[in-house]
């Protein structure tokens, strides 16, 4: 295995792909070219199930995407290349974890702490919107966080939807995570069948909201936090009550307006949503505790 790519030496395994490795690396320079530590993605050499060629394609199309936006919620990538052979892609590095290892790690939290994350996202969609950008798989995995919470970040646009004027159609129509406990999709219902905007990012950030409040609140309604199948009785619960546009924050004690906003950000009809990430982002702005 190559350890130097550009300026920068490989260190240790950050994130695993089925096309990808994610690794923290230091630049070897005295003055580093974009930081001293950087995450560098890097396609896997061996592609199984997909043309190498497809999957090569969709690695640039996500880095000229992604350097398009400059923004503190969302991952920067700097630059990509093919460097000793292998292609790979420079990004800013997060001192910590994805928000889906967050969620699932011990650990309670205030209600305000965790709807500032959520806050912190719908700021970070404004900016990607903006650029005419649709993310299309917003899920805990694709949201970093650092260790002391204060940095939350967008990252990996390799499904996301972008101006016509650059690309003639959506090339992953459908495409959307379609994991939530194993059971509920991220992905808005118009989504699933290929038609997508910027309220189904909406969409998907209400969801993902619904999850981080219910997961790690500090005070839960449901019953037996502690118990091994805690997480298997919250999925019976999300299947079920998702299926009438009900949310699993129902059960907790957290102001009824909050549970509102959640209601309209995951609406199954687009235009019940709030229509912009901007007006989400505001009605969550409400909740947090100015200091």
């Amino acid at each position: 295995m190559v350890r130097n790519f550009s300026e920068y030496y490989l260190a240790e395994k950050i994130g695993v792909g089925a096309f990808a490795t994610v690794y923290k690396a230091y630049s070897q320079l005295q003055k580093p070219t974009y930081g001293k530590v950087v995450a560098i993605k890097i396609l896997n050499e061996k592609i199984y199930g997909a043309s190498e060629s497809k999957v090569i394609r969709q690695f640039e199309r996500e880095a000229n995407i992604a350097m398009q936006l400059n923004h503190e919620n969302v991952v920067k990538v700097y630059n990509w290349g093919k460097f000793n052979g292998r292609y790979a892609m420079i990004m800013e590095y997060v001192e910590g974890k994805n928000l889906n290892e967050f969620i699932h790690e011990p650990g309670k939290y205030g209600f305000t702490t965790l709807v500032e994350i959520g806050y912190k996202i719908a700021c970070g969609l404004v900016h990607v919107h903006n650029h005419g950008i649709v993310h299309k798989d917003i899920k805990p995995e694709n949201v970093l966080i650092s260790n002391d919470l204060k940095t939350v970040k967008i990252t990996d646009f390799g499904i996301a939807k972008v101006p016509r004027r650059w690309w003639q159609r959506d090339l992953f129509e459908r495409a959307g995570s379609e994991r939530r406990f194993s059971h509920i999709s991220y992905a808005a219902p118009e989504q699933k069948a290929g038609h997508s905007d910027a309220r189904s990012d909406i969409f998907s950030l209400g969801v993902l909201i619904d999850e981080l409040i219910v997961v790690k609140l500090s005070i839960p309604e449901i019953p037996g936090k502690n118990d091994q199948d805690y997480f298997r009785r919250i999925s019976e619960v999300i299947f079920k009550y998702r299926k009438t546009q009900k949310l699993l924050s129902e059960y907790l004690v957290i102001p009824e307006e909050f549970k509102e906003v959640l209601k309209r950000a995951t609406h199954d009809e687009p235009s019940m949503r709030y229509q912009t990430a901007e007006e989400f982002a505001f009605a969550l702005s409400k909740f947090i505790e100015k200091s």
